[in-house]
This record gives C-alpha cells, sequence and structure tokens, in this order.
C-alpha cells in the first residue's frame, strides 16, 4: 500500500522514469561503462540540460533586468516606463521556480539511468558468477561496489546535467557582456577558464588519495563482512581479540587514507570558495572603474556585479563536478572489474549430439581415478583438502581444473545444464537460503513464495530480539505443495535425518531465517544433504556430509543414504568409519609429485590393513571427538 505524500502526476514521461529491464551487459573498460550508462540516461539527461540551462539563463537574467530598471528609474523616475521592466523580472522569477523545480525531476531521473544499471549489473554477474567474482575480489569490495560506487557513477550524471546548463548560461552571460564591454566581457572569458584550470589542478592527487582510500574501504569492509558470517566459529575458537586488532589496523589505515583525502578535497574546497571570489572582486573593480570613466552606466554596473556573483553558482557547479567525476571513474573502474570477471564454466567446448551416459563410470582425467558408476565410493586423502579439490572438480565447477568424462563422455563436451542436471555436487560448507523449507528442500521446482507482510517483519524482528538467532520467523505467503512434493521433500528430510528440523520449524512451511540461523549447524548440514538427496540426481558428489553430527545420527544418516542411493553413482569425500563402513569401495588417495594419485581401492574392512589408511581414519576419528 502507498501513502501519497504530495500530489504526482498519473502518468510520468518514459525519460523521468526508470523501465524495468533486465540487468545490462555493460562494458568492461570503465570509459566504455561510462559511454554505455550516459546513452542509457540521454533523454533524461536531454531533457535536464534544456531545463537546466532554462534555469540559469532566467538567474543569469535577473541582473539584467535590475539594471534596466535602474537606468530606467534613474532616467525617468517612478513612472510607467518601469512596469515592463518588473513584468519581466517577474516573469525571470517564476521561470527560474518552476525550472528548478524540473530541474531536480530531470536530475535525478538521468542519476536513476546511471545508477539503476551499475548496481544491477554486477549484482547480476554475482549472482551468476558468484565463485568466479569472489575468487578474484574480495567480498567487501564487491558490496562497496554495488553499494558506493554505482551511485558515485549516478552522481556523475546528475552534476553533469548541471554542468552542461551551467557552461550554456556562462556562455550567455559572456555573449551578454561583450555587447556591454567587450573588456569586461573578455576578463569573464579569458578568466573563467584560469579559474578552472586552477581547480582542475587538485584533481590527479585527488584521484591518488581516492583510489587508496577506496582500496582501505573494500579491504575493512570484508573484513566486516567475514567476521559477520563467522561470529560463532570466532567466539566459539577464542578469537575476539585477533579480530579486533586485525579490525583496528584495517580501520586505522581508512583513516589514515581519509586524513590525506581530506587534505586535498580541503585545499580544493578552498581554491572552489576562493576563486569565485577573487574572479568577482576583479570583475567589479573592473567595472566600478568603467563606470567612473562613463563607459558604462550604473545600472550596467549592477548588471555586471550580479553577473559575476551569479558565475559563482556554475564555477562551483563545475568544481563538484571535477570532485564526482574523478569518484566515478575509480567506480566505474571497479564496476568494470567486476563485469570483466569470465564465468569458470561455459559452453564454448560442446560437441553437437553428445550426451551423457548417466550409469557410466566417473573419471578424473587429471588423477586417472575411476570411480564406478551405480556404487557408493569413498574418497580417501591424508589432506582433506586434496580430496575435496578432486571432488570439486568431478562436479565441473571450474573448466580450468582438468578434464573430467562420465561413462568416456568429457563433461565439457555437453551443455552445461545437462551437466548439472546429472551431476549434483554439495560442498563441505552448509549454504542454507531464508525462505520455506520446502523452498529450500525443493529449490526452483516450486514457486517461490510471496513477499512478507509488514507484519510478518515486525513479528520477524520481535522474536529475534527475544529469542536471537535460535528463535522462530515469522512467515506468510507460501505456495502450496502437491502431494508428490511433499512426500519428496519429507523423504529427503528422512535420508539425512532431519526430522527434529522439520518439527523445530512447525513443517515444511515453516521459515528459514537468512543463512538458516534459527537451526543449530548439525541441522543446517542435513537440511543441505536433504536438498542434494531430493534432486534424485544420477550422480551426486559429497563432501564431509556428516562432519557435524554425533555418531548416532551419523550412523543413521549413512544407512539411510546408501539404501536411498543404491543404483546410483554417489561419491563422498569422507574419513568416517561410519560412513566409509556403509561404501561399496574406498579409494585412498595421496599426494605424489604434487598431483593427487590413487594408492590403494577396496572396502574399508580390507583397507583397514594399511597403516596409512588406518592413520588418515583414526585421525579423522580424533577430530570428530574433539568436536
Amino acid at each position: 500500500m502507498s501513502i501519497p505524500v504530495a500530489r504526482a502526476p498519473r502518468r510520468w514521461p518514459a525519460f523521468l522514469s526508470v523501465q524495468a529491464t533486465p540487468p545490462p551487459d555493460l562494458p568492461t573498460t570503465p570509459g566504455g561503462l561510462l559511454r554505455v550508462v550516459t546513452r542509457m540516461s540521454g533523454p533524461a539527461i536531454g531533457c535536464g540540460v534544456l531545463v537546466t540551462a532554462a534555469s540559469y539563463l532566467a538567474q543569469a537574467l535577473i541582473p539584467l533586468a535590475l539594471g534596466d530598471l535602474l537606468d530606467a528609474g534613474l532616467e525617468a523616475g517612478l513612472t510607467t516606463r518601469l512596469l515592463p521592466g518588473l513584468a519581466a523580472l517577474l516573469g525571470l522569477v517564476l521561470l527560474g521556480s518552476l525550472t528548478a523545480g524540473l530541474e531536480d525531476a530531470a536530475g535525478f531521473a538521468a542519476w536513476a539511468g546511471a545508477w539503476k544499471p551499475t548496481m544491477r549489473g554486477p549484482a547480476h554477474r554475482l549472482g551468476l558468477r558468484s565463485r568466479a567474482v569472489t575468487r578474484r575480489i574480495a567480498s567487501g569490495d564487491v558490496i562497496a561496489t554495488i553499494t558506493a560506487d554505482s551511485d558515485n557513477i549516478g552522481e556523475l550524471m546528475y552534476f553533469g546535467v548541471n554542468v552542461i546548463g551551467a557552461l550554456v548560461s556562462v556562455v550567455a552571460v559572456g555573449v551578454l557582456m561583450l555587447r556591454t564591454s567587450v573588456a569586461l566581457g573578455l576578463l569573464v572569458l579569458i578568466g573563467l577558464p584560469l579559474v578552472l584550470a586552477l581547480v582542475a589542478a587538485f584533481v590527479r592527487p585527488l584521484n591518488r588519495r581516492l583510489s587508496r582510500q577506496r582500496e582501505e574501504q573494500g579491504r575493512l569492509s570484508t573484513i566486516t563482512t567475514d567476521a559477520v558470517a563467522g561470529l560463532r566459529v570466532l567466539r566459539g575458537i577464542g578469537g575476539e581479540d585477533v579480530y579486533t586488532a586485525r579490525y583496528a589496523e584495517a580501520s586505522r589505515r581508512v583513516r589514515d587514507a581519509g586524513i590525506r583525502v581530506a587534505s586535498t578535497q580541503a585545499l580544493l574546497a578552498t581554491v572552489k570558495a576562493g576563486a569565485p571570489m577573487v574572479f568577482t572582486a576583479v570583475v567589479v573593480g573592473a567595472g566600478a572603474r568603467a563606470a567612473l570613466t562613463g563607459a558604462i552606466t550604473p545600472g550596467q554596473l549592477i548588471t555586471f556585479y550580479g553577473y559575476t556573483a551569479f558565475l559563482v553558482g556554475p564555477l562551483g557547479v563545475m568544481a563538484d563536478l571535477i570532485q564526482f567525476s574523478t569518484r566515478a571513474w575509480v567506480g566505474a573502474r571497479k564496476v568494470a572489474r567486476i563485469e570483466a570477471v569470465e564465468p569458470l564454466t561455459d559452453d564454448a567446448g560442446i560437441v553437437p549430439g553428445t550426451h551423457l551416459d548417466p550409469t557410466g563410470d566417473l573419471t578424473d582425467l587429471t588423477s586417472g581415478v575411476v570411480l564406478p558408476g551405480g556404487r557408493m565410493t569413498a574418497l580417501v586423502c591424508a589432506d582433506p583438502a586434496r580430496a575435496a579439490s578432486l571432488a570439486v572438480r568431478l562436479g565441473r565447477a571450474d573448466d580450468a581444473d582438468g578434464p573430467v568424462a562420465l561413462g568416456g563422455t568429457d563433461l565439457r563436451t555437453v551443455p552445461l545444464e545437462e551437466v548439472r542436471r546429472t551431476i549434483v555436487f554439495s560442498g563441505a560448507h552448509a549454504e542454507v537460503f531464508a525462505g520455506t523449507l520446502a523452498e529450500e528442500i525443493l529449490g526452483d521446482e516450486i514457486p517461490l513464495s510471496g513477499p512478507r507482510s509488514t507484519a510478518d517483519v515486525i513479528r520477524s524482528g520481535a522474536l529475534a530480539g527475544a529469542h536471537g538467532d535460535e528463535g522462530p520467523a515469522a512467515g506468510g505467503g507460501a505456495p502450496p505443495l502437491t502431494p508428490a512434493q511433499r512426500e519428496r521433500a519429507e523423504h529427503a528430510l528422512d535420508v539425512a535425518a532431519a526430522g527434529d528440523a522439520l518439527d523445530s520449524l512447525g513443517g515444511l512451511d515453516g521459515q528459514l531465517t537468512e543463512k538458516a540461523r534459527n537451526v543449530s549447524g548439525g541441522q543446517r548440514q542435513r537440511l543441505a544433504l536433504a536438498r542434494a538427496v531430493a534432486r534424485r540426481a544420477p550422480v551426486l558428489v559429497l563432501v564431509e556430509p556428516t562432519s557435524a553430527l554425533d555418531s548416532h545420527t551419523e550412523d543413521l544418516v549413512a544407512r539411510r543414504l546408501r539404501e536411498d542411493r543404491r543404483g546410483l553413482t554417489t561419491i563422498v569425500v569422507t574419513a568416517s568409519p561410519l560412513l566409509l563402513g556403509r561404501c561399496d569401495e574406498v579409494v585412498l588417495l595421496d599426494v605424489v609429485a604434487a598431483q593427487v594419485r590413487e594408492i590403494a581401492r577396496g572396502t574399508h574392512h580390507e583397507l583397514s590393513a594399511l597403516d596409512a589408511y588406518r592413520a588418515v581414519v583414526e585421525r579423522g576419528v580424533e577430530a570428530g571427538g574433539r568436536q
């Protein structure tokens, strides 16, 4: 429900509204990006230039009208000869008032026309290529780019509209001055570029210092977001003091960079304020001398004073544009950096007509490890990270990691959509999202629930305040499930032994808060497993799916997972004997010449006779006991 606070047009012109369009693909260079968003804002900029120029011209002509009134009054006194001049003055005031309001509307439209694509474009790119983006750019820097840099680019469009109007008015004032006095007109037209050149001299050092400050702010944002995401872990290991020290150091660097920027900005502000004043004094002094010699009339002297006072505004706008263009250039460089990130996987190498055999063996062509189809196989390695990286490669997360074949077919020769439909990868970190439990388990198979009402949002805030992260979440608008969908979701939760999460949330319509903070860590891990199981993919790759579970629950999950996945290919990276004992086959890996290689294969019972295998499993048991 919208609450009107003022009268507004029923329908805005298209160029004064922000259209609901898909996120654009932006250029990967700052110059190209600024050119594209300028074209996107073109109609609003054009309207803004016309309105702003009219506004400035109205203000510029007011001194001329006042000067003519003064000369007419001195010549004829208070007679009817003053009425035309008074009418002209009143008309200029009304025109200035009207165009000032339209100027704000057009300027805001120009700002929004540049802000929206430079905010949505990187955000959309982040959603599609999150791993590729965060691998190259710190998360805090990405957040700052989307939230702050897009606004700086929008402000450039807003002030660009103003500066073009200001230039038009300056040219008009210069022409009027030349018609009145060539000497004074030339003084303005020559002096103005000199003043602008003086202001521009401070841009380069300001640009360097702003870039440095921007880098430090990005690092500080990264530290902050990492702490928010891992606050419980920090508290659990007693890392608050270490984090506080690192945050204080990063904050100090941001402060120092800000002080260096502030000194340059202060000097720029001084020049920006002082240069017009000095320029005004010079013009008025020259005008006064001309009036004393009779070259101009007293009214024209007042007009020249008004002109010079008026020029303070355009000069200020131009100085602001220099400052905002510096920020916008830094922002455009950051936005273009995100846009330049290429996806880790693509369909460039597909061979038409090629398809995967979902029952075939899964082969890592880099290490030579072959995982038989239709069986549950575990990967064990003394370096768990190496086994996990092999599992990531099996899911084709990054084409540069190395080739993988399923049933003899290279995954890179098949459309990515088919690969994702055939092979499902679930990592060690349980990524669980806000929404209903059904949405979490079934994903895009069901429509997202509608937006929550204001009452639900307030209730959620109240519950969070009363119970903390572990409290329930208020929901609303969950779409109904078909009996088949409900049965499949409940079955997946049963396989993952997540019935307690189902009960604590009040059923499949129960709401999960952001990152599922209203359930425990073990429940989050089981929900992530249930989500993977519900896909019924021919090939399922799991990394440490039970690391946060107690032994009783882990054994229950291992037994149910084996039963549910019977006849399907399941790869598990684990060192848990409870899971290993349920697998059809275990592959023992080791690092040979910086490469992962298979050194033994067999059942858990058979490999237990090997010292190397036993050492890995026993170390895993000890680590699980400490947890």
